[in-house]
């Protein structure tokens, strides 16, 4: 009878403490893009255009691009990491273009697009100014696509 209740406790703490493993190494995955940042490359080149993003921890985001104008254009949704796998959705219902496989390395963000052709973002952190903030419209213009 007591070599039962050993086998039994010690299976209780295997179960426990594989369970509370689990839980941190999601909760540090979810994390690694909470944050502002801004795209500094693109498919190894240096972008001729801007785009700022900020994850916040509830999962939700905020972008601010100027891709196809002069202006600045906002964008927000709510975004999803499933592993390594970036995934998300604007305030309209519209999905992102893809999911994107995410990594922080030296301290930068680097997005590789799930698309036939994969492209690669490279995100440094930052703080989006509020100039930026002020000139995005909260309005999106049909012919207006966003970069992610």
């Amino acid at each position: 009878m007591k070599c039962l209740k050993i086998v039994s406790l010690a299976m209780l703490l295997l179960v426990a403490l594989t369970g509370c493993g689990d839980k941190e190494k999601g909760k540090n995955k979810g994390n690694i893009v909470v944050g502002e940042w801004a795209l500094v490359q693109w498919n190894e080149t240096t972008p001729e255009f801007h785009v700022y993003v900020d994850f916040n921890e509830d999962g939700t985001f905020e972008m601010y691009q100027q891709v196809w104008s002069l202006d600045y254009e906002y964008f927000n949704g709510t975004y999803t990491i499933s592993g390594d796998v970036l995934t998300g959705v604007y305030a309209d219902g519209t999905n992102w273009a893809c999911g994107y496989r995410v990594n922080v390395v030296d301290g930068q963000l680097v997005m590789y697009s799930q698309e036939d052709i994969s492209v690669t973002s490279v995100y440094e952190k930052c703080t989006i100014s509020e100039e930026i903030k002020a000139e995005a419209t909260a309005t999106r213009a049909a012919e207006v696509v966003p970069f992610l």
